[in-house]
């Protein structure tokens, strides 16, 4: 009896040390994300997810370009944005292209530059932090 519930007990810690699971990573996201005016600093944050072709590049475009519509906003400017996207498919296969065009009205010159860029290990989410010059 002692035999069986020794090896009951063996088997118990055995399987109990095969489950546990590691904690769960925590990121620190950095501050200016949501608070972007700051330090006495007047920015803006422009964020966008992996885009359809997953090019960085297009990625890093689409959140400059809303950080300064943001900016834009802030300063009494009138933006306007049109996004046109097109998907095509035939037989099992397709292609996707998108096109953003931008166009800003303002009676003053906005100039900033990216104070900070941070992107989430996770979901791959860019964000870029424009401050004004």
């Amino acid at each position: 009896m002692l035999k069986l519930f020794s090896s009951l007990l063996v088997i118990l810690f055995i399987f109990a040390g095969c489950n546990s699971q590691p904690a769960p990573k925590t990121t620190t996201v950095p501050s200016w994300i949501l608070n972007p005016n700051q330090d006495g600093k007047n920015g803006a944050v422009g964020s966008s997810m992996r885009t359809y072709d997953q090019k960085t590049s297009t990625q890093r475009k689409l959140a400059i370009t809303r950080a300064l519509d943001e900016l834009s906003l802030q300063q009494g400017v009138k933006v306007e944005m049109s996004l046109k996207k097109q998907e095509n498919y035939k037989n099992g296969s397709g292609n996707t292209q998108m096109n953003v065009d931008a166009s800003y009205k303002a009676n003053s010159k906005i100039t900033a530059h990216i104070e900070e860029v941070y992107q989430d290990k996770i979901s791959g989410e860019l964000f870029i932090w424009m401050v004004m010059d």
